[in-house]
């Protein structure tokens, strides 16, 4: 036979069995993603404030090549534009411009693979001679800032320096606007 619980047994029990009434949200099946969005939208808003605060203070300075050609009337170019580059690889110095690659002694165009100043026989490159090639060209097209240079990805990195040096002169300014472009291969 079971055993009797005493009044104050059967108190206890009927304090802690008491189910509490649920709260009518509690009673349906769904899930309740108000707080979830409140989350969401809390840290969209933080994103925005400190991408613009980012991209104020990450601009990159880049100045972008002009378009001078084309146009009717007006608007055409009246002179071409050089395109000077300058690219320097182990065999020597190439100059090329809008109007094609110069050949040796700066003077003329020549097709083909063309080096303009030759390295000697060391493999030094002659820096005076390029700044000299350089002044030449500078003098047909005065008003003309911009060299592109670039170089051979085997070319030591003081060749390069030493090239924008010699396209840019000693005591004249030449073309003091230099353009890095990627090497050749």
């Amino acid at each position: 036979m079971p055993a009797r619980l005493t009044p104050r047994q059967r108190a206890y029990v009927r304090k802690r069995t008491n189910v509490p009434d649920p709260d009518p949200s509690e009673l349906s099946d769904e899930l309740n993603i108000v707080p979830f969005l409140d989350i969401v939208v809390n840290i969209i808003m933080f994103l925005l404030m400190t991408l613009t605060t980012v991209a104020f203070f990450s601009q990159v300075e880049a100045a972008l090549p002009e378009y001078r050609k084309g146009g009717i009337g007006k608007r055409a170019a009246e002179t071409e534009a050089l395109n000077l580059n300058v690219t320097v690889t182990r065999a020597g110095v190439i100059v090329s411009g809008s109007g094609g690659k110069l050949a040796r002694g700066c003077t003329t165009t020549a097709p083909g693979k063309v080096i303009t100043v030759p390295a000697g026989m060391n493999g030094e490159h002659d820096w005076v001679g390029v700044t000299n090639c350089v002044r030449r060209v500078k003098e047909q097209f005065e008003d003309e800032t911009r060299v592109t240079l670039s170089a051979d990805p085997e070319v030591p990195y003081e060749h390069l320096i030493a090239a924008m040096d010699a396209v840019r002169g000693e005591d004249d300014e030449l073309f003091p606007d230099v353009l890095l472009s990627a090497g050749i291969r």
